[in-house]
């Protein structure tokens, strides 16, 4: 007689797997938004820096990239 798979480990051990992927899935996803929201914040820095050493305000920035 061929032997008897036992359906229900496997499943419950795929449904780990899942769970442990969607937990690293998840990782990665905050470690992404917190070097976005550095790269965002040193792009600003680089941007106000030149806006003081060419004596720019923001209205003046905007005013040439809206046009």
């Amino acid at each position: 007689m061929a032997r008897k798979t036992n359906y229900d480990a496997k499943i419950a051990k795929l449904e780990e797997k899942i769970k442990k992927r969607k937990n690293e899935i998840k990782s990665l996803k905050d470690e992404l938004e917190a070097v976005e929201a550095q790269k965002t914040e040193d792009d600003n820095k680089v941007l106000l820096e030149y806006m003081r050493e060419k004596n720019l305000t923001a209205e003046e920035v905007l005013s040439v990239i809206k046009d």
